[in-house]
């Protein structure tokens, strides 16, 4: 029995010395590159609201430490690590405003646009207006640094924002077409077709502006329309459909 517990008393001493060992290094809290080593081993522990108190003492205790300004953007690098992105967002903003000449203006820039882009909601029907301000965002971050890293990803998600932005619109106007509200969805997608062309919807917006047009009895719009679609898309599948209604157009425009 004597030598059970031996063996074990063996172990737990062994396991408590490693725990010891990986216990995280003292901190002086006299010294912000210290404290600034122990708020990055929270950070990457994904300990993140730890990590954001952490950063904010160094800020506090050395205002005026070049380990300020690295906590200030730690803090909103947190708030973004634990997808917090409204909170990111204004944490991102307001260190462009501290500090507009910092060394990672550009990568700030793109976490603002970054933070914006996440808050863009999958559903089509909801607001959108996440997708605006995330390409604004990034607009800014291609003008302003046109020698950026970050402008392949950002032209990524630009373009992507923009196809979201035209998905709502093609919502809302079949939305319009399919209740025979036939004006309200002409001005949707004539919208559409001018805001966001060659995204994959030019060709059901042609064709259903051109009846739209119809139905409310602007004829030479119709036509208009529909002459394009034939034209510019010989191989689609309201080749057919548009043909038929260009035929029907033609006593009406006579007419008149």
């Amino acid at each position: 029995m004597n030598s059970k517990f031996l063996k074990m008393g063996v172990v737990f001493w062994a396991l408590l010395g490693l725990v010891v060992s990986c216990s995280h290094t003292e901190v002086d809290r006299n010294n912000p590159d210290s404290m600034f080593g122990a708020a990055e081993e929270a950070f990457e522990d994904e300990r993140y609201l730890i990590a954001i108190e952490k950063y904010r003492d160094i800020k506090n205790r050395f205002p005026y430490s070049p380990r300020a300004v690295d906590a200030e953007l730690r803090i909103a690098d947190s708030f973004f690590a634990q997808e917090s992105y409204l909170e990111a967002e204004s944490a991102y903003s307001i260190f462009k405003e501290l500090h507009p000449t910092h060394s990672k203006s550009d990568y700030v820039q793109y976490r603002i646009g970054l933070s914006f882009y996440n808050q863009i909601p999958d559903d089509a029907a909801r607001d959108l207006s996440a997708a605006h301000r995330a390409i604004d965002a990034f607009s800014t971050l291609m003008e302003k640094y046109p020698s950026s890293s970050y402008l392949e990803p950002t032209k990524k998600f630009i373009a992507e924002a923009r196809r979201r932005l035209a998905e709502y619109r093609r919502y809302v106007a079949d939305f319009y077409f399919r209740r025979r509200h036939f004006l309200s969805a002409s001005y949707r997608y004539a919208a559409l077709l001018q805001d966001f062309p060659n995204l994959g919807y030019d060709e059901e917006a042609l064709f259903r502006l051109g009846k739209s047009y119809f139905e409310i009895k602007m004829f030479g719009n119709a036509r208009s329309a529909l002459d394009e679609l034939v034209k510019k898309y010989p191989d689609s599948q309201f080749k057919g459909q548009s043909i038929s209604l260009l035929k029907k157009l033609e006593p009406k425009i006579k007419t008149n």
